[in-house]
C-alpha cells in the first residue's frame, strides 16, 4: 500500500498497497479490485518487475488506482523512522496493527514523502485473509492514508520546524516533532513503547500556548505558558499517536 505524500505536498487519495510483484511481474485486476475497496488509491510496483508495468498501468486505470513504480527499500522501524529517506516501506503482517501508526507518522514527521505498506505475501495484496474478511493491519493503515488525504494541503506546505525540547531522561520509544506550514503549526508526537508515556516537552517561543485539535480525533491540548515558550505536559498510552495542529498567532 502505498500513500504518497509527493515531495510536492500530499498526493495521496487513501493510500496505496502493493505485493511487491509476487508473484513476479504478474499483475492481477482482482487485487487491485481488493485494494480500492479496502480505501486504498495507490499501488507499489517493483521497479525491476518491468515486464509487468504496461499491464499494471492499464488494469489499474481501469481499477480507478495509481501506480507508483520504484525499488524495494528496507521495512521502517522506529529508530530509522526518525532519520527516514523519502520513500518507505512499512512491513505490516498478522498482527493487530497497533504498531503502524507511529511508525507512519514518525516517519512523516521526520521527512517521509511516500509510505507503502507491504504485507510480504507472495501473492495478492493481503487486504482480505483466506477467509475474505480483513485483516486487522488494513483499517489501520487506510486510517493513515485518510488522514493525509484530508488535510492534503496542511500537509503539502509542512517543512521542518524548530526543535523541541524534551526534558531528561525521556521515556523510552517518545519523540515529538515540530512542523511548520503557512499559516499552521503541526506538532508530531509518538509513542513506539508497550507502556505509557509521560514527558515534558518545551516549544520555542512564538508558538501558541492556546487550544491546539487533534486532526486524529478531534480532541484537543492546551500548553502551559512559560518565558522560554510553551511547555507541554505530554501523556501518550502505549503505541499512540497525536497529531496537533494550531493557527500561527499573527502579528
Amino acid at each position: 500500500m502505498t500513500c504518497p505524500v509527493a515531495a510536492e505536498g500530499p498526493n495521496c487519495g487513501a493510500g496505496a498497497i502493493g505485493d511487491n510483484g509476487r508473484p513476479p511481474g504478474v499483475p492481477r485486476a482482482a487485487d487491485l479490485a481488493d485494494i480500492r475497496a479496502a480505501g486504498f488509491t495507490s499501488v507499489t510496483w517493483p521497479a525491476a518487475a518491468t515486464a509487468g508495468v504496461e499491464t499494471l498501468l492499464t488494469m489499474a486505470k481501469a481499477a480507478g488506482v495509481d501506480v507508483l513504480v520504484r525499488p524495494p527499500t528496507a521495512p521502517v522501524t522506529l529508530a530509522s523512522a526518525l532519520t527516514p529517506h523519502e520513500f518507505v516501506d512499512l512491513r505490516v503482517g498478522s498482527d493487530s496493527g497497533e504498531t503502524i501508526a507511529p511508525l507512519a507518522w514518525r516517519a512523516i514527521a521526520h521527512g517521509a514523502r511516500v509510505i507503502s505498506f507491504d504485507a510480504g505475501l507472495r501473492q495478492g495484496a493481503g487486504v482480505l485473509d483466506q477467509n475474505h474478511r480483513r485483516p486487522s493491519w488494513v483499517p489501520a493503515a487506510a486510517d493513515v492514508a485518510w488522514q493525509l488525504r484530508a488535510n492534503a494541503n496542511l500537509f503539502a506546505q509542512c517543512r521542518p520546524g524548530p526543535t523541541v525540547l524534551v526534558d531528561r531522561p525521556a521515556p523510552a520509544g517518545f519523540d515529538v516533532t515540530l512542523l511548520e506550514a503557512r499559516k499552521s503549526w503541526v506538532l508530531v508526537a509518538t509513542n513506539g513503547s508497550t507502556r505509557r508515556a509521560r514527558a515534558t516537552a518545551h516549544l520555542p517561543m512564538g508558538t501558541p500556548y492556546a487550544l491546539w485539535l487533534n486532526l486524529l480525533d478531534a480532541s484537543t491540548m492546551a500548553m502551559l505558558e512559560q518565558s522560554r515558550g510553551p511547555q507541554w505536559i505530554a501523556h501518550l498510552e502505549p503505541h499512540a499517536v497525536r497529531v496537533y495542529v494550531i493557527d500561527k498567532t499573527l502579528k
